[in-house]
């Protein structure tokens, strides 16, 4: 049995909802068969999928505790640093409600108080991750993600074959507020920012391409959406990608791994977990 409290600003969400947002490493069918048989408790009272739960409230979770486990897969640690390998699936901190009781922040704290996050990557992909354990390797490590002094490669599968074996792409990208999305556009206008990515193919079989990204700069979206431009949309985006594709080939989440950060005299690498 799990405990947890719900952070204080959150508004009334259904609780089927909310443990999807707050556990993201509980598979949906063990969610599903825990509300059926209202295995979870909302102040004391068994509750099932369309309860409401709101900040403040405290949860009672009667699932296995094998499924709350935090494991930490760390590729490099000394004084400064930090270096872990993210599941895909785990976000690497709260979302805007502060909804989130496992994330790579928590998890690499739970390692190392000090520990704060140099970067992002996107819930859905995996790979390496950089932490600092000092403000003095915080702010170094900051500094050269903001201005590209280091290099950032990424294994993804793509549905289609590339006109090229190997590409430059170089494009503007703005952020699309209303939709949570980014565009990618060809001339600059006003709040567009230079995007700048390289390819190149590993393999294929025709329907789909494994590609290795070398990320050149790093924006919000920018592989799945800079790859969509060019009609060779990321297999398992349903967000930039082909859903019917998605559907075809079973895969849910986006196929993108970072593989290698090289940083100064270090280069942390995390094997991708996928391949045609």
């Amino acid at each position: 049995m799990h405990r947890h409290t719900v952070p204080e600003n959150v508004a009334p969400t259904p609780l089927n909802r909310y443990l999807t947002r707050a556990f993201p490493r509980l598979p949906g069918w063990l969610i599903r068969d825990t509300l059926k048989k209202k295995d979870v408790r909302i102040n004391g009272i068994k509750s099932g999928a369309d309860a409401m739960v709101s900040g403040g409230d405290e949860l009672a979770i009667y699932i296995d505790d094998k499924y709350f486990s935090a494991p930490l897969t760390v590729i490099y640690e000394d004084a400064q640093l930090l270096v872990v390998e993210k599941p895909a699936g785990i976000p690497v901190d709260t979302d805007q409600a502060n909804i989130g009781s496992d994330t790579m922040l928590m998890r690499i704290q739970a390692h190392c108080a000090s520990a704060q996050l140099c970067h992002r990557l996107d819930t859905g992909t995996g790979g390496v991750l950089i932490a600092a354990k000092t403000r003095e390797a915080l702010a170094e490590l900051t500094d050269a993600f903001k201005h590209h002094h280091l290099t950032k490669k990424y294994r993804c599968i793509v549905v289609g074959r590339p006109e090229y074996a190997e590409a430059k792409l170089t494009d503007y990208l703005i952020k699309d507020a209303g939709s949570s999305k980014v565009r990618i556009i060809k001339s600059a206008v006003p709040g567009a920012l230079p995007v700048e990515t390289h390819y190149k193919v590993l393999d294929t079989d025709g329907a789909l391409t494994l590609l290795e990204i070398t990320l050149i700069t790093g924006r919000t979206h920018q592989i799945r959406a800079h790859l969509s431009s060019v009609s060779l949309p990321l297999l398992g985006d349903d967000k930039y990608g082909s859903r019917s594709a998605n559907k075809q080939f079973g895969r849910s989440q986006p196929a993108l791994w970072c593989t290698e950060i090289q940083w100064n005299n270090h280069t942390f690498r995390s094997k991708a977990p996928f391949h045609l």
